[in-house]
């Protein structure tokens, strides 16, 4: 299983050290989706909708634990010494079930928790508490039945495993008949009780196990529910994780080094402040004259076409509100916040460099290794199994960077694709503006998205991750599932991805680099009688 396995483990294969590891990264993990939580929030959900906070924290941190459970999964199956058979060793955590767990919490997550939170979050205001939570239990009750209702269909009409297997006829015939058979063509396990040089001459010598021909057949069984939901999660997680980790692949780096090269080179001046604060101020008041005129016109036609051009002007004034805050920090750390706020930027300049760099090397694995039939190199698992060599868990390192820089593409892509694409509308994520409704929704989506990125990643990782708990579910069973298998012998989702991929490259290089412009709300509009 590799190097690794010796690391501080004990004769019974625990290994403390990957415990203390494990636990320290998913203590970081929580920091991070609270830091994005409070980057992202709009203020009037500041020291509010808490309980719709707690589940968009602990759902983002769910997912990403998702994704990084299976280099700890290879850790894990690394843990016992090389002296240790498989059978006999007690591995450091119960990895089956723990993704068990971990699936089941992703499920009730995605169609319980958070479509309840929603639906309370966005209730009317003027309905009292019990009205709100007997309306968004109504709601979630219909979801989660429609829900439940095609999976367990599914799963009793075409919830089998077929695999391909040869028949070999076995049983006890006399030696003597060997002469008359083509040996090629024949295979005769001898007792123990003989030897050669007797059964070449006694014919009263019998074979235990006896063929003259092979057959090809179909073994069929049907795969446990909790595989199956798992498969059901993982189809459902592809439809998205294509289209925004396409989009993200090229689009995340790409968009972190324009904004790197587009970092303000030094802190405006006060009176610059003032002028621009002047200007957004002058912007709010022709929105809000303009929102007045919408209130008094007759909801025609053209009225919810302006609602939306007004929500949009309010967006963009939010965002220039928010970018001018950060170019003249206010109060007695103002400058501190300065530095914090250049630094951002070299460490997006470094994120544009890494990403290049990570996106080459997936498209070339998934060209090497992915799509053809017979693989041209391991190419990526040679390279963990290389790392490993070199010292213990480094490969698992390079591993699990590999599967969180595919987290990290697949959420940029989602955030682009809601604001800039007119073809699929989704909740926008804007830094310093985002409700939490627009949390709770992205944060489905990235929930739904995690059993792909597991699943693509115990395809792409065949060879290095052979033997862990997940790739039993993901290589062993998933892959010969009724119905789903062809998605994935034909590797549909994976030339899907790589078009979205140049759909996107070609999108980029035809906009050029982002130029706000600004005017005047009022030109946006249709006239209002």
């Amino acid at each position: 299983m590799g190097p690794g396995r010796s690391l501080l483990a004990l004769p019974q294969g625990f290994n403390w050290f990957l415990i203390l590891v494990a636990a320290v990264i998913s203590i970081l993990v929580l920091a991070g989706c609270v830091y994005l939580l409070i980057e992202y929030q709009h203020p009037e959900d500041r020291n509010q909708a808490w309980f719709p906070k707690i589940i968009v924290i602990f759902s983002m941190s769910l997912a990403i634990w998702t994704v990084l459970m299976f280099p700890l999964d290879v850790a894990n199956t690394q843990a016992c010494n090389l002296s240790i058979s498989p059978s006999a060793c007690t591995y450091t955590l119960p990895m089956h079930q723990l993704w068990y767990a971990v699936f089941i919490a992703n499920l009730v997550l995605v169609f319980l928790i958070i479509p309840f939170t929603l639906f309370f979050y966005e209730a009317d205001s003027d309905y009292t508490f019990c009205q709100k939570v007997k309306g968004s239990l109504m709601w979630t009750a219909g979801f989660l039945v429609f829900i439940i209702l095609i999976i367990v269909i599914m799963y009793l009409l075409i919830g089998y495993v077929v695999y391909p297997t040869q028949q070999l006829t076995s049983g006890v015939r006399d030696m003597g008949i060997l002469g008359s058979l083509n040996a090629t063509n024949t295979s005769c396990i001898l007792p123990l009780t003989s030897s050669k040089s007797n059964a070449s001459l006694v014919p009263d010598f019998q074979c235990s196990a006896f063929s003259s021909t092979f057959k090809a057949s179909n073994w069929k069984i049907r795969v446990s529910l909790p595989v199956y939901i798992m498969a059901i999660q993982s189809v459902l997680g592809w439809l998205l994780f294509l289209v925004f980790a396409g989009v993200g692949l090229l689009a995340a780096p790409i968009d972190w080094l324009q904004e790197f090269l587009g970092r303000p080179r030094a802190m405006i001046t006060k009176s610059e402040y003032m002028r621009r604060a002047q200007i957004i101020a002058q912007r709010a008041k022709q929105i809000a004259n303009m929102l007045q005129m919408l209130r008094r016109a007759d909801r025609d036609r053209r009225y919810r076409s302006n609602l939306q051009k007004l929500t949009r002007e309010v967006a963009l004034l939010e965002e220039d509100e928010y970018q001018l805050e950060r170019v003249f920090p206010q109060g007695e750390d103002g400058e501190v916040k300065w530095v914090l706020f250049m630094l951002g930027f070299y460490v997006l300049g470094f994120m544009a460099f890494a990403g290049f760099c990570l996106t080459l090397a997936w498209v070339a694995h998934m060209i090497a290794y992915m799509l053809p039939p017979t693989p041209l190199h391991p190419f990526l698992n040679e390279m963990f199994i290389a790392l490993d060599g070199v010292f213990p868990l480094f490969g698992v390192g390079a591993f699990a960077m590999f599967c969180l820089y595919l987290v990290t593409v697949a959420m940029k892509g989602n955030f682009l694709m809601g604001l800039n694409f007119l073809v699929i509308k989704l909740y926008p994520m804007r830094p310093g503006a985002t409700m939490m409704s627009s949390f709770l929704v992205n944060t489905a989506l990235v929930l739904v998205m995690s059993p792909a990125i597991v699943q693509f990643c115990a395809q792409a990782f065949a060879v290095y991750a052979n033997g862990t708990s997940i790739f039993d579910v993901f290589g062993n069973q998933v892959m010969y599932l009724i119905g789903i298998k062809y998605i994935y012998n034909f590797n549909i989702f994976l030339y899907g991805m790589l078009a979205f991929m140049v759909l996107a490259g070609v999108f980029l290089g035809f906009r050029g680099k982002k130029v706000w412009k600004r005017r005047n709300p009022l030109e946006a509009y249709a006239m209002i009688d």
